[in-house]
């Protein structure tokens, strides 16, 4: 995957990832979607992540929303934004901050690579919500890597600058929570355009204002786990939104609607497929690890 670029000085949205917490191949799957993948790395694909990149001329700030299982190939893409760390220049510097969005494998799962078996890294500020902050520090599994970490509690409804021109806004969201450690959603805030970054939900109708939020943003980066029932193999119902649900709930809105967080057995992964092309029809789209947007 090709390393990402920015063309100019900004604020920037950078898809990392795309994948429920899995990623692409999921581990002991043999479907051929997953296979394939699995055989063929250009196929792979990572999971859900988002990155902000504040470039002013040669000095950039990066900051992670979730730090997934594929950290360590998602810092890679931003190797140039990232720069030489500065003592050791065969290395890529930190990043900036991370946030979390909620305790889930998917998006805590990168944590020990920051450790001191890995990353090393030094102070670096970690945001989220205090129970889950007091979940990590409880297991004493954690301790070497928190060791390195400045953890930073979040409220949610408060805003957070990262720097002058840019806000990160926590949103409590529905979703299960085995450890009431809570879950959030972001909402993202550039000089230019607003961002709401929203990977896992339980059902839209257990969040009644996500029709507001939606409206007064102007791109929503939103789950989009499954597609259909017919995907769950008669499995009892999961706890995300179906696609064909979310299309029809916020397809009318002028917002650029992009579904992130798929899981592997959605067929709107098959570019040209019937159900991406339902997808596309309602004016969705399918969020591209690399993609990169201002605002």
């Amino acid at each position: 995957m090709n390393l990402i670029t920015l063309p100019h000085d900004g604020i920037w949205a950078v898809v990392l990832g795309t994948m429920q917490d899995a990623g692409l191949p999921h581990i002991g799957c043999t479907c051929a979607r997953c296979s394939q993948a699995l055989h063929d790395l250009n196929q792979a694909a990572y999971a859900a992540c988002l990155g902000i990149v504040i470039k002013r001329g040669s000095e950039t700030a990066v900051t992670l929303i979730d730090a997934t299982p594929d950290i360590k190939y998602q810092l890679g893409l931003l190797a140039n934004p990232l720069g030489s760390h500065p003592t050791r220049l065969d290395r890529l510097r930190q990043p900036d901050a991370i946030f979390l969005t909620h305790a889930h494998m998917g998006h805590i799962g990168g944590l020990p690579q920051l450790g001191p078996e890995a990353m090393a890294v030094e102070g670096l500020p970690v945001y989220a919500m205090p129970a889950l902050i007091d979940l990590l520090q409880a297991q004493t599994l954690w301790r070497p890597v928190l060791e390195r970490l400045e953890l930073r509690p979040l409220q949610p409804e408060i805003p957070i600058a990262i720097n002058a021109d840019c806000t990160i806004t926590p949103i409590r969201v529905p979703h299960r929570d085995e450890w009431n450690a809570g879950t959030l959603a972001f909402r993202i805030q550039g000089p230019q355009r607003s961002l709401l970054y929203l990977p896992d939900i339980d059902a839209w109708d257990l969040w009644p204002q996500a029709r507001s939020i939606l409206v007064n943003v102007d791109i929503a980066l939103v789950d989009a786990s499954f597609f259909s029932g017919n995907e769950l193999g008669g499995r009892a119902p999961v706890a995300h939104p179906l696609v064909t649900e979310t299309l029809t709930r916020f397809a009318d809105l002028s917002t650029r609607l992009m579904l992130t967080h798929i899981n592997h057995t959605n067929p709107i992964l098959d570019a040209g497929g019937h159900e991406n092309q339902i997808m596309q029809a309602a004016g969705a789209e399918l969020a591209q690890t690399g993609t990169f947007f201002q605002i």
